[in-house]
């Protein structure tokens, strides 16, 4: 019996110790949960355009929204657009050899428009229409050294798997603590 109370004590002290600043940490870490819609068309050939139309991100200046083409099915990127309040960059896939593509806008201000447009041309490579691709969220500092790996991940077209994740266990964690307080 004195036992079990002690372990009651110690799980109560650690919940208060802990939980808050876990919560704080998985409620923050899913307000990443961005999605970047998307619409593909045919622009003759083996050319197609995308536009992108990124929601639910709050950037900061410098961090980037880095789009990814794969080497295996797209030849080059041209003809890229992105709002003013953006740096853009493309890099084209295979450049090295095996190097993924990508559509990097930098914002360069804080909380930056995400009215667009964003877009890209693309040589597809491979056999049907291009689809959904991997995105990341990058943050580098003033002299464009990259300081955060990635801060958020996902798939253009579909929410951010990580974000759902976070609130989950955001949700998870709270419905705990409100089981050990009753208990105790």
């Amino acid at each position: 019996m004195q036992f079990n109370r002690r372990v009651s004590q110690w799980i109560r002290g650690a919940t208060r110790t802990f939980a808050l600043p876990a919560w704080t940490v998985l409620l923050a870490a899913s307000s990443w949960a961005g999605t970047i819609p998307f619409d593909v068309s045919n622009q003759g050939g083996n050319v197609y355009r995308y536009q992108f139309f990124p929601s639910g991100f709050d950037l900061l200046k410098f961090q980037e929204i880095d789009i990814r083409f794969d080497p295996s099915l797209f030849g080059g990127l041209i003809n890229g657009v992105a709002d003013s309040d953006f740096h853009l960059s493309l890099l084209q896939p295979n450049n090295p050899i095996g190097a993924f593509g990508d559509y990097s806008a930098l914002a360069l201000v804080d909380h930056p428009s995400l009215a667009g447009p964003f877009s890209v041309d693309v040589t597809w490579l491979g056999t049907g229409s291009p689809g959904e691709l991997p995105f990341l969220i990058h943050q580098f500092d003033t002299s464009g050294q990259l300081i955060v790996g990635t801060i958020a991940a996902g798939t253009v077209g579909s929410p951010e798997p990580a974000g759902w994740l976070l609130s989950g266990a955001a949700v998870a964690l709270g419905g705990l603590l409100r089981g050990i307080r009753r208990r105790g």
